[in-house]
């Protein structure tokens, strides 16, 4: 499991609040939810091996594989509470994830242990084949499993195999990601094509027919563009990052997720485009409820939609009128368009990198972002080839 550190102990939160979460009490001071907070960790957990967050909470794992939540997960909603694991899962502990209401434990032996809201656990047993990948999203119902047959599953309570035979020349390389919404899902192949599955509520799958057996072929503008670098999903769209550093949208556009210039739903994708961003090359995407992150090589992170919407939407004037609040370098903008919030924020060397979960952020010290080119071009390398090559007896450990 890649270790992302947190050089001071502690996260930058946004919360909006909506959705139920209970945030509970910050070191005896209630949560601002019109602005950023500074989120403490515990005692002993000065360093942060790898962090995720769900709808409505956040989980955080130390070097000594002690997992602990914060929000609205289990039956308290204090401050930080550790999850009691057995030690055999904390010896064994491969990597964590979380989807809408569970953390997801990954073995070394690629045995999944699913922890739920409810407090209830349940296994899923791949011992015998391998896993490849797991993909998930904060807002995604289930998660997508790949083994290393490279058969798709949807998993929740139970695993469900997906049709891949409408997948041009599928192969072991064939995947390259898939982003995770609601009940949706976005398959990225590496001929740069983009292969939809799952219900379309708000046109998030285009003009696909709900399809809950098999990935079907969906037209893009860009698949002939620019290679698709990422691809992410909220509640009800998707953002897609070309390599070109050129962003594209389609969904649920309530507050401006997938245009900020109006609200109506995006069914084909379209650019996700403004003036504040638009010369800016953007190099990572995130996706919560309603809303958008747009990180570029300038270190700007850009904030679209649900949460910061809460946190200046009432503030601002339309137009483009700008608030400055003191806040990390030179500050945060908020912006209004049509209606919609933007928020932009300089990122720091101790506050890098963006986590988004269902109805909150947080900016945080992703330490794998400060290596060197070489060094995480090796690091990529060989994760690649112990994929390929099956090397399930081999894990990477990077510190």
């Amino acid at each position: 499991m890649s270790r992302q550190q947190q050089i001071n102990g502690s996260f930058l939160f946004a919360t909006n609040n909506v959705g139920g979460m209970q945030l509970g009490d910050l070191q005896n001071e209630t949560i601002n939810e019109t602005k950023w907070n500074t989120l403490k960790f515990p005692e002993n957990c000065k360093i942060i091996k790898k962090a995720v967050c769900g709808a409505e909470f956040v989980v955080i794992c130390n070097e000594k594989n002690e997992i602990y939540y914060f929000g609205n997960f289990g039956t308290s909603d204090h401050f930080w509470n550790q999850i009691i694991i057995e030690n055999n899962l904390k010896n064994n502990l491969k990597n964590l994830y979380a989807n809408y209401s569970n953390l997801i434990i990954q073995l070394n032996n690629d045995n999944i242990t699913i922890f739920k809201n409810d407090e209830t656990s349940q296994t899923l047993n791949f011992e015998n084949c391998g896993i490849k990948f797991i993909f998930t999203g904060p807002l995604s119902k289930q998660f997508i499993i790949v083994d290393d047959k490279n058969k798709i599953y949807e998993a929740s309570d139970s695993l469900k195999e997906i049709d891949t035979s409408e997948i041009d020349n599928y192969n072991s390389n064939t995947i390259k990601c898939i982003g995770c919404a609601s009940q949706a899902y976005l398959l990225v192949t590496s001929e740069n094509k983009i292969y939809g599955y799952g219900s379309s509520t708000f046109g998030e799958l285009g003009n696909l027919q709900p399809n809950l057996d098999k990935f079907q072929y969906m037209s893009t503008p860009f698949e002939k563009e620019s290679e698709i670098i990422d691809v992410k999903g909220g509640y009800y769209h998707f953002v897609v990052l070309l390599k070109s550093g050129i962003v594209y949208a389609i969904g649920y556009n309530s507050l401006g997720a997938a245009n900020v210039y109006n609200q109506n739903n995006v069914t084909q994708f379209t650019k996700l485009t403004h003036p504040l961003f638009e010369n800016e090359f953007i190099n990572r995407i995130y996706c919560s409820s309603r809303g958008t992150v747009l990180i570029t090589n300038s270190n700007n992170a850009y904030f679209i939609g649900e949460v910061v919407y809460a946190l200046t939407g009432y503030e601002c004037e339309d137009n483009n009128d700008r608030i400055n609040n003191s806040m990390i370098d030179n500050g945060i903008e908020s912006y209004k368009v049509n209606g919609n919030t933007i928020q932009k924020v300089k990122l720091s060397d101790e506050y890098n990198d963006v986590l988004a979960g269902g109805w909150h952020y947080i900016i945080y010290n992703n330490s794998n972002l400060n290596k060197s080119k070489s060094l995480q071009y090796f690091e990529n390398k060989l994760s690649n080839l112990i994929k390929e090559q099956y090397y399930n007896d081999i894990s990477i450990t990077l510190f």
